[in-house]
């Protein structure tokens, strides 16, 4: 199968309007190589040398460095292709990058794109998350503050959703320390 290697200039066109603010709590990369682990695409994120991991605010073991530590503080979405993008409108993710309701991650303004990104993900693509929600909450697309979570960041809460399609990938880190 051939790769359409437009996709991924594509979603970052598209992302472009929700990620725009740079004083907000929210990483985005977009990448062109479905090869790539869950792992080492979010991996890409956490060690760009423009991203501060944050100190770490609670007792325990530290954020993960390496790749398996990675892997093992990601888990498959079970969701299908409808319920994602409803899910990011109103998740925690949300709110910690923008607040509630402030920022331009809004419903009326992020639903579009974000059903437009999953249509160039393909509907089959594969989902991870260091997030963990009952599947209550995937099933009725409620999504409030009462969730488990592998930190993989130094921050106090962080939420991090790494999607790999047929052409494109794309990481979603968001964080906050309030």
């Amino acid at each position: 199968m051939k790769l359409d290697p437009n996709t991924a200039a594509r979603i970052r066109g598209l992302l472009a309007p929700l990620i725009s603010d740079a004083g907000h709590f929210l990483r985005v990369h977009v990448g062109d190589d479905p090869a790539l682990t869950p792992a080492e695409l979010l991996h890409l994120v956490l060690f760009d040398p423009s991203f501060d991991r944050g100190p770490f605010v609670e007792v325990g073991p530290p954020p993960p460095s390496a790749l398996d530590e990675i892997t093992r503080a990601l888990r498959p979405v079970p969701a299908t292709a409808e319920q994602m993008p409803p899910s990011w409108c109103t998740s925690p993710p949300r709110k910690m990058a923008y607040g509630s309701p402030a920022g331009p991650w809004t419903p009326q303004t992020a639903l579009p794109p974000l059903e437009r990104l999953i249509f160039l993900l393909q509907p089959d693509a594969r989902w991870w998350t260091n997030v963990e929600y009952a599947a209550w909450n995937w099933e009725h697309g409620e999504f409030h503050d009462t969730f488990g979570s592998s930190p993989v960041t130094g921050h106090m809460l962080d939420c991090a959703l790494v999607g790999i399609g047929h052409d494109a990938t794309v990481t979603f880190l968001a964080y906050s320390d309030s």
